[in-house]
């Protein structure tokens, strides 16, 4: 499944910058205060720096892309944000961009890695933060285990991701699951009971669902061509994720998915 991740974004990264915005990889969540496209793009970034406490020194950016929200939240706060990508191509556009990006309060660096088999040495962090990427996790019993030796004792872990509400088995989630490589598509609860076994306590979770916009025009158009894209998907990484992306935003309309905001801490000891 590693394999599967990396070759899925070192094929796609680059059409998903060109067909969405800002160098961000994530989508738009229109928040309290959001007035235009940019800020929706940056509002997941600026939910991760609210969470940041004022002692806070080191941050872990797991599934960072292509070092958008590490960069952010590096001129934000005078912190060291380290990311890490299992896609080289990812790695080597966000070390281009951070090196024409502008001053920064803190720092960032990245690297290429497994945030389920992370190197040695990669540890003492106060904050961890995962956007969009934990459901590649595989599994995700190793994503917990390894950002919980990740972290200082009572350091936290922000999960903004999509989770499902039930059990149930839908076409529309095998769909997204296999178009965007989901592996680790679980509920909350699930995922509160996996994270326990780590040593990592839910502490508090937010319903970001009501904060997207579905069926956008391009959503509309990616919709007429389901039945072009479903031929093409086997033989297609692009067909794939936009065959995925289209049962997402079904799957959020059916109510079978939630988007959440997860904070976990790490117990001491």
């Amino acid at each position: 499944m590693v394999s599967g991740v990396r070759e899925y974004y070192d094929a796609n990264t680059r059409k998903f910058l060109l067909t969405g915005g800002h160098r961000v990889l994530h989508r738009e969540l229109w928040g309290p205060g959001v007035v235009n496209r940019r800020e929706a793009l940056h509002h997941a970034h600026a939910l991760v720096v609210d969470e940041i406490a004022e002692d806070d020194q080191r941050v872990l950016d797991l599934g960072c892309g292509v070092g958008t929200a590490a960069l952010y939240v590096a001129r934000q706060r005078p912190v060291d944000v380290v990311g890490v990508s299992i896609s080289p191509e990812q790695i080597r556009l966000a070390k281009r961009f951070a090196d024409g990006g502008g001053p920064l309060r803190g720092s960032a660096r990245f690297e290429v890695g497994d945030f389920t088999a992370m190197r040695e040495g990669l540890s003492g962090f106060d904050l961890a933060f995962a956007i969009e990427s934990f459901v590649h996790a595989e599994p995700a019993s190793a994503f917990f285990r390894e950002v919980g030796g990740a972290l200082q004792p009572h350091g936290a872990l922000v999960v903004i991701d999509d989770f499902m509400t039930d059990d149930g088995a839908d076409r529309r989630l095998d769909d997204f699951r296999t178009g965007w490589h989901a592996s680790s598509l679980m509920t909350v609860a699930r995922a509160e009971a996996l994270a326990a076994d780590a040593g990592l306590d839910l502490v508090a979770s937010r319903d970001l669902s009501p904060l997207q916009r579905l069926g956008r025009p391009r959503d509309r158009v990616v919709q007429a061509l389901q039945p072009v894209l479903r031929r093409l998907r086997r033989r297609s990484l692009w067909a794939q994720s936009m065959v995925g992306g289209h049962a997402l935003q079904a799957c959020h309309r059916a109510g079978l998915l939630e988007y959440h905001l997860l904070r976990f801490q790490r117990r001491a000891g």
